[in-house]
């Protein structure tokens, strides 16, 4: 009788241990489930980012992809506009959420104002990294110069609404303005201009760009003001602006920024010698307050001791 009893009583133990167990694991995935939606970006509503353009492959659209595949608080997928319009009318209409998202350009207390911008440099600072186009005949026209001042006297080309023309007289140099680009571009070639200074990312482009025109690259120095070149999104859209930031941290950690740049531009400034040369650093008055100059990891390795 008391065998049969405890049969019976050991039986009962052994479902409620299971049933137990059962139900103490369908918690606990409920409770993991629960605990990853709160972490995973909500992909349930896509939002489309629209650039100005057509689609195409460069550094700055393959950097917003980069971006925006990281796994931050929201979701959003990358998309052509096909508006092919003015940089400045692209902006307003990107600030006035018509048909545009997202814009990138250079660090600017204007900008700043206006729009709201993601503070982090895309270009690790070369955009302030100049080097001189100068006439077929003026090739070795600065290989002599070892002083700013000496510089600052030769005259120098640059186009009149473009932030260089203030940052290069406020450091005074005596600078020639045209008020169209092809026309410096003239100028150079015709010697009424000494150098025409451009960013080492850009030179080799212009000079193909006008390769009827015979201009060089000089190979001798560079000039070097601190700036940076920022995505920018509309004033009241601190989501992607969110996002933007998220990704692009994270993309730097990782070692996938890097390796994106390299792809672009890794080839193109060992070409130029950029290590070889001298350089001529400038003060740069209109760069923001909110430009990170103190995280050495996001500008390029050459820029950190000028």
């Amino acid at each position: 009788m008391l065998i049969s009893i405890v049969s019976v009583v050991l039986q009962q133990l052994r479902q409620f241990s299971y049933w137990h167990g059962k139900l103490f694991g369908v918690l606990l995935t409920l409770f993991m489930a629960s605990d990853a939606a709160a972490t995973e970006p909500n992909t349930s509503a896509i939002n489309i980012v629209y650039y100005p353009g057509a689609p195409r492959q460069e550094y700055s659209t393959d950097l917003l992809q980069l971006a925006l595949s990281y796994p931050c608080q929201h979701y959003f997928q990358l998309q052509a506009s096909n508006l092919d319009l003015p940089k400045g009318r692209a902006f307003d209409l990107m600030n006035a959420g018509q048909g545009i998202d997202v814009m990138f350009g250079s660090a600017s207390l204007e900008r700043i104002k206006q729009y709201r911008a993601v503070p982090f440099p895309i270009m690790r600072g070369l955009m302030g990294l100049r080097v001189a186009l100068v006439s077929k005949e003026g090739k070795n026209k600065l290989q002599h110069l070892y002083s700013l001042s000496a510089l600052a006297k030769l005259r120098v080309g640059q186009f009149t609404t473009w932030s260089d023309t203030e940052i290069l007289r406020a450091n005074n140099f005596n600078v020639e303005t045209g008020s169209d680009v092809d026309g410096l571009y003239q100028m150079l070639a015709l010697r009424r201009i000494d150098y025409f200074p451009r960013s080492v990312l850009e030179v080799q482009q212009n000079q193909q760009q006008y390769a009827q025109l015979q201009l060089e690259i000089d190979p001798h120095i560079l000039l070097y003001y601190p700036t940076a070149v920022y995505f920018y999104v509309a004033k009241d859209n601190t989501a992607l602006a969110d996002t933007l930031l998220c990704g692009l941290e994270q993309a730097q950690k990782d070692g996938q920024l890097d390796s994106l740049f390299n792809q672009y531009y890794g080839g193109l400034l060992q070409q130029l010698q950029i290590d070889k040369r001298r350089i001529f650093k400038l003060q740069n008055p209109l760069l923001p307050d909110n430009v990170p100059l103190q995280r050495p990891e996001l500008w390029y390795p050459l820029l950190l001791s000028k």
